[in-house]
């Protein structure tokens, strides 16, 4: 994973039950139309805890591509609302087998 540098974390109260936000981000056709992620985005499920937690891998393909960890965390808050935390981690690709760096050897 890459530096906790880039990780980001956004926080905030939702209206909504925590029940409905979980329906939001776990049925596929709620998430595209919450998050409307790129049309070629891979996304899959890496950890579900049911309305508290859930953990996508997301990755962009493309010249440079980009994969991420994004975690939404849920809670019910008093008044009936949410809060909710949404971690994004970039995470480091390994370099491709035809990338023409140089290669470390061992002495035999």
């Amino acid at each position: 994973m890459k530096d906790e540098a880039d990780t980001l974390v956004f926080e905030t109260a939702l209206d909504a039950p925590p029940e409905k936000v979980w329906r939001a981000l776990s049925i596929p056709e709620y998430l595209e139309r919450w998050l409307q992620p790129p049309a070629d985005a891979e996304i899959s499920v890496v950890a579900a805890d049911e309305n508290r937690s859930l953990t996508y891998r997301w990755r962009e393909p493309g010249e440079s591509p980009e994969e991420s960890l994004v975690t939404f965390e849920i809670s019910p808050r008093e008044d009936g609302g949410t809060w909710f935390r949404l971690t994004h981690a970039p995470m480091a690709l390994p370099a491709p087998a035809n990338s023409n760096e140089p290669v470390m050897m061992l002495a035999a």
